[in-house]
């Protein structure tokens, strides 16, 4: 599969040399938070947020004072309602939006306009030297980022620069190259997405579930066997379809993995109030270096600005961004944001995403 990639991109960012340490700034990074910083964060998590199982994410993307102090300003900003907001905290950059399946919930292969592509090393590394004081990472968005030949070494740049990182995969490609590199890689959390049991996730995906499993199964012993700090979670999308197998789930990876995660589908209903996400500080990039507020936004209608031609600080408050945030104050919600809804699973204990 990987010999039909663009050889640009082996040619522009050199061989990845997996087994180089990191740097002491990588060591830095992957260091826990100090004991007050995570009792802060179990706070938040349950008292502020009403989500104690957030804990553990908030250790990730803020792990000290000054991205937590950064985190509170945004929020205030939201509160007021401000058309400003502090500063960016977060990139989630597509570095691909190839993919090798044709899930029934997923618009990559059923239907996406946008060209498919894969991300320049070089457009990656000169964005994260762009954003000063970033400290955290999603290298992925729409597709399958280990389908990218240099996700590894993309990881492992940000990660010597201090900025933490999260990746979510279709578990598909965790061959032992793959797990190797990012074992080796300063990534900080692998989430593996899978849909309820065998017979919902062949239905939804096309593929087996029983071969991901094993494949979990061996990064989980890879990783405890070479000590690597970095967290395994699995994470189910809830509608109508999963929600008989969710029980099933949830018994069948409490064992195998850190965490397991149960996240609402987005669905089309109207919108009745402001979206956090415009005053959070996180920009989307698309692989073609459209950034919008948004991680359901996959086509990039949104269109805030270029992050390959515009600092990603002067895009979160410019003038397409303090629009769209004061459209949101007034309740005049532009399209794709007017029919952004999610499926209701609190009676299960599912909490929302961007609704509460």
């Amino acid at each position: 599969m990987r010999t039909n990639l663009p050889h640009s991109i082996a040619s522009v960012s050199g061989e990845y040399d997996a087994s180089r340490p990191l740097s002491p700034s990588g060591r830095d990074r992957s260091a826990r938070p100090s004991v007050w910083i995570r009792s802060l964060h179990r706070a938040i998590a349950r008292w502020y947020l009403a989500k104690p199982d957030l804990a553990e994410l908030l250790e990730i993307k803020f792990p000290d004072a000054a991205s937590i102090l950064a985190a509170a300003r945004n929020e205030w900003a939201y509160r007021r309602r401000h058309s400003r907001t502090a500063r960016v905290i977060s990139l989630n950059v597509e570095t691909t939006n190839y993919c090798n399946l044709a899930c029934t919930i997923c618009p990559v292969n059923r239907g996406m306009a946008r060209t498919k592509r894969y991300l320049d090393p070089g457009r990656f590394r000169d964005l994260i030297d762009r954003t000063p004081g970033l400290r955290f990472l999603l290298p992925f968005q729409w597709g399958e980022p280990l389908l990218h030949p240099e996700i590894g070494s993309m990881i492992r740049y940000a990660a010597d620069r201090g900025i933490r990182s999260m990746m979510t995969t279709n578990g598909t490609l965790l061959d032992d190259e793959n797990i190797d590199k990012l074992l080796k890689s300063g990534l900080d959390r692998l989430t593996i997405s899978v849909d309820g049991d065998d017979d919902t996730h062949k239905e939804i995906r096309g593929t087996a579930l029983a071969p991901i499993r094993e494949r979990v199964e061996e990064l989980r012993r890879q990783r405890d066997r070479r000590e690597s700090p970095m967290h395994i979670d699995v994470s189910m999308v809830l509608d109508d379809a999963t929600r008989p197998a969710l029980e099933h789930y949830r018994r069948e990876w409490q064992d195998a993995v850190d965490r397991v995660q149960v996240i609402p589908k987005l669905q089309t209903v109207p919108r009745t109030r402001p979206c956090r996400e415009l005053w959070r500080g996180s920009l989307v990039v698309l692989v073609d270096g459209t950034v919008t507020a948004c991680c359901a936004d996959s086509e990039g209608e949104l269109s805030l600005g270029n992050a390959f031609e515009d600092d990603p600080v002067d895009v979160l408050n410019n003038t397409k961004f303090q629009e769209l945030r004061r459209r949101h104050r007034c309740g005049d919600f532009p399209e794709p944001c007017a029919g952004c809804g999610e499926y209701d699973g609190t009676d299960v204990g599912v909490s929302q995403r961007f609704l509460d």
